[in-house]
């Protein structure tokens, strides 16, 4: 058996060392995102116990109107998220830094979403269409690998961003989803990284059109915490 060039060693080296290294940073960042979210727990819930002291001290008339029924539910989710900005604009001047830091990245989620809801179809789009025109298929690896480095960060700040939130069943569902994504999205982004030639294969596309649809459910999910679940009703 002849023994491979010594480039060829090398190249292969580096490219395993590149591995090494993509997967160690997923790992920590994820790593650190869970001990954000563990250590800015207790002090998120102070803000649910300042919330919960006004409404117990309500007193009942027997003479008073009943109260509205809970038709609003629909916008349940829209109220919780103005609660939680009103609750972090009134506790802002007495939290910790540290504390105010963890409210801030929270508070990131929106805007940081949007990378991985945009990498992961494309790279779908150029890794289906690079089959016929290879022209295409050039930015598959880097759309791959730059949506699996925001998809836990995103996940990470949107978990942070509900700790204040009242428990809801929808956005228990869009909390899960998004970690799921986040796994999964940084082990597709190791996974181009690691083996390009695969970024048009089957296993690549197929993996991307599941990602691209739970994308799409969690798109709804947050949508429906936001604005309610009928908020596409025609």
């Amino acid at each position: 058996m002849s023994e491979r060039p010594y480039p060829q060693v090398v190249g292969d080296w580096i490219e395993m060392m590149s591995v090494l290294c993509l997967a160690r940073l997923i790992a920590v960042r994820l790593g650190l995102a869970l001990l954000l979210v563990g250590l800015s727990a207790p002090a998120m819930a102070h803000k649910g116990h300042k919330k919960e002291q006004p409404a117990a001290a309500q007193v009942v008339h027997p003479g008073a109107a009943p109260a509205p029924p809970a038709a609003t539910q629909t916008h349940s989710g829209h109220n919780q998220v103005n609660g939680m900005m009103a609750d972090a604009e009134m506790d802002r001047s007495e939290m910790p830094f540290f504390v105010r830091l963890l409210d801030w990245f929270g508070r990131l989620h929106p805007a940081i979403v949007h990378f991985p809801i945009a990498f992961f179809p494309a790279a779908l789009f150029t890794a289906i269409v690079g089959r016929r025109r290879p022209a295409f298929a050039a930015p598959v690896q880097f759309l791959v690998v730059a949506g699996g480095i925001f998809a836990p960060i995103a996940a990470a700040a949107g978990w942070i961003a509900g700790l204040s939130a009242e428990p809801d069943q929808v956005l228990t569902y869009h909390r899960w989803l998004g970690v799921a994504l986040g796994i999964a999205g940084a082990g597709l982004g190791v996974w181009a990284w690691k083996r390009p030639w695969e970024d048009r294969g089957t296993g690549m596309i197929a993996a991307l059109t599941l990602m691209t649809a739970a994308i799409a459910a969690q798109g709804f999910l947050g949508a429906a915490v936001t604005h309610g679940m009928e908020h596409l009703m025609f």
